[in-house]
């Protein structure tokens, strides 16, 4: 969608997130290659933030600003916040509810 066409980046992204999160939802860490903050910022070789723009209006780089990071990013992040806070509150809910049910069937003490 932001016509970032590198596969490369993509995929440091993605493996990231698959190979970290190991099915544990209290921690998901994201990671990419470092080089995807500057296709963000629209900067690389021989243009910088300073720059930039003058390059643009005078045709001296055809780098664009695609902000897939600091604004679809974070919004993401968000979204996937409440996500995990939704699938944590159901699955507390359910070991309260085993916790009770298995406390009539025994003496031992009840763990959440």
């Amino acid at each position: 969608m932001l016509r970032i066409h590198d596969g490369e980046l993509v995929r440091s992204f993605v493996t990231h997130v698959l190979w970290h999160a190991g099915g544990n939802l209290q921690r998901v860490e994201f990671a990419f290659a470092y080089y995807g903050k500057f296709v963000d910022m629209g900067v690389g070789r021989g243009v910088n933030l300073q720059n930039r723009d003058a390059m643009i209006g005078t045709g001296a780089t055809s780098r664009r600003p695609k902000p897939w990071f600091t604004d679809t990013f974070y919004k993401q992040l968000a979204v996937l916040r409440g996500i995990l806070s939704e699938r944590l509150a159901q699955n507390t809910q359910l070991a309260i509810v085993r916790n009770i049910r298995d406390a009539g069937s025994s003496a031992d003490p009840i763990e959440l």
